[in-house]
């Protein structure tokens, strides 16, 4: 599973709204999706800034990730 889709997953699981990640980072809806869905790039900055926003610790989502190949 990708950052990307790491990301989409915690989102829905906690019920948070792109449009809600879009206004905190001052993105347009359309990037904050073409970001979260994967369809563009995630830049360090944004996962940074997505992190920030949804207040996990930067290295949350690698964590979790790392932990789905150990089990």
């Amino acid at each position: 599973m990708s950052v990307a889709q790491s990301v989409q997953s915690y989102l829905k699981d906690h019920g948070i709204k792109q449009a809600f990640i879009a206004e905190k980072c001052g993105w347009s809806k359309q990037k904050t999706s073409c970001i979260i869905s994967g369809k563009s790039k995630m830049a360090a900055d944004d996962f940074l800034a997505i992190c920030d926003v949804i207040g996990v610790p930067y290295d949350y989502f690698n964590d979790r990730q790392e932990d789905r190949k150990e089990g």
